[in-house]
């Protein structure tokens, strides 16, 4: 892990309980009230971090036309994402919320946990959607 992801697992200690936070070799994962997410940084670019949440795991079901339709507009200019995008994880078959940010942004708690709750929020939006479009098969942006 790199030194910016071991300073950011730190600041989430501060928010949450020392059991919220796991660390692993790539980054950490904050657990917040069941929702994880996994704060981590690809290969040897040390200076972005990503973060990582998973809307849904569509198992057998096939993801409905209508929620890839909002997931593309959504995306576009990242409309509904807050910066973020929204992916199929193929192997997993589930949807996710990835953000990617500067791993110097935060200098503080405050500053994580800001972000973390905005990214909740727009993670728990599109669970809805995705929940939403897999028992009426209707969403919209």
């Amino acid at each position: 892990m790199t030194n910016e992801l071991e300073h950011l697992a730190a600041l989430a200690v501060k928010l949450a309980s020392p059991n919220a936070v796991i660390v692993n070799e790539f980054g950490f994962t904050l657990d917040n009230g069941g929702v994880s997410l996994d704060f981590f940084s690809p290969g040897s670019v040390t200076n972005e971090v990503y973060c990582r949440g998973c809307v849904g795991e569509l198992g057998e079901r096939p993801c409905p036309a209508s929620f890839a339709e909002a997931a593309l507009m959504g995306n576009f200019f990242w409309r509904a994402t807050e910066g973020a995008t929204l992916s199929l994880n193929e192997t997993e078959h589930a949807i996710y919320l990835t953000d990617r940010f500067d791993a110097g942004a935060f200098a503080d708690e405050t500053a994580l946990e800001n972000y973390a709750n905005d990214f909740l929020r727009t993670l728990r939006d599109w669970q809805v959607r995705l929940e939403t479009s897999l028992e009426t098969a209707e969403v919209r942006v």
